[in-house]
């Protein structure tokens, strides 16, 4: 059976409370959003235990930091030694409350496109960063961005190239994330797609999106789910699928307010079931 779970960068207008209440009553895991805790690292901590004593499965972690180089989403700090060391700081926050959980990332960019640069940057920092989170028991999981984000939040503009990243770190603690909604207009998608170290996969239906933020729920828009989660299901793939969708800057925002969030929520959850295989 396929699991659905909901990413808590989803549930934006949502509290923590009705994030948990939510994932109960539809039967989802949760993939927890760093960004989303206290700044505060007390309260944080009592945020994690009561997510952890809600008996909600967690599936993923988004971490604060989500790139080894900067990215126009996340410019600061600038040095990819101070973004590798909140990653060290993000598995081992995670860790205290989980094990065998993969947190997701991507590459950043280069201002200059020095993709080079980038890429051997980052096949070291992430080995550094995998033994860690394999000394932890937890996972890094890499994923490719969208074309329209080339240079500007990664260097990975294809699922494949996510995987020849995750050869070059060669860890075993360190996989890849599949992001349908970024990667499904690759028409070399279904046959690059294989179980050996994908951690997770992200839902978001598409429609030539009207700002940065504008993934759509299930159903819609134009992707044609079923020929790729058949593909998932035939490789062996047994993990998560995560669903990541929001709309923001746009007229029908998903994240105007709770109820048109958690209204499309919903929906996907339905649009999900009657395509699992």
């Amino acid at each position: 059976m396929q699991r659905l779970a909901i990413s808590q960068i989803t549930t934006k207008p949502l509290t923590l409370e009705q994030d948990l209440a939510l994932c109960k009553t539809l039967d989802c895991g949760l993939e927890i959003d760093e960004k989303k805790l206290s700044v505060d690292r007390s309260e944080a901590h009592d945020q994690l235990a009561y997510i952890k004593e809600s008996g909600v499965r967690i599936t993923s972690i988004q971490p604060k930091t989500l790139t080894v180089f900067p990215s126009a989403s996340a410019p600061q700090p600038e040095s990819p030694e101070a973004r590798l060391e909140n990653l060290i700081g993000s598995v081992d926050l995670f860790s205290k409350y989980w094990k065998g959980l993969p947190l997701v990332t991507n590459t950043g960019a280069d201002p200059d496109g020095n993709e080079y640069k980038v890429w051997e940057g980052c096949v070291q920092r992430y080995q550094t960063l995998a033994n860690h989170a394999e000394d932890q028991g937890m996972k890094i999981a890499l994923e490719a961005l969208g074309p329209s984000l080339m240079n500007a939040n990664s260097i990975l503009f294809a699922y494949s190239q996510a995987q020849e990243m995750a050869a070059s770190v060669d860890k075993k603690s360190f996989g890849v994330c599949l992001d349908i909604y970024n990667s499904w207009q690759d028409p070399a998608l279904i046959e690059s797609i294989t179980s050996e170290k994908l951690f997770l996969v992200q839902l978001a239906d598409w429609r030539r999106p009207r700002s940065l933020h504008d993934r759509r729920a299930l159903g819609d828009g134009q992707i044609s789910f079923s020929p790729i989660l058949r593909r998932l299901l035939e490789c062996g793939y047994k993990g998560d699928y995560v669903l990541e969708i929001f709309s923001d800057s746009v007229s029908d925002s998903l994240w105007r307010d709770a109820s048109t969030i958690s209204l499309a929520i919903e929906a996907s959850t339905r649009i999900f079931d009657s395509l699992s295989l």
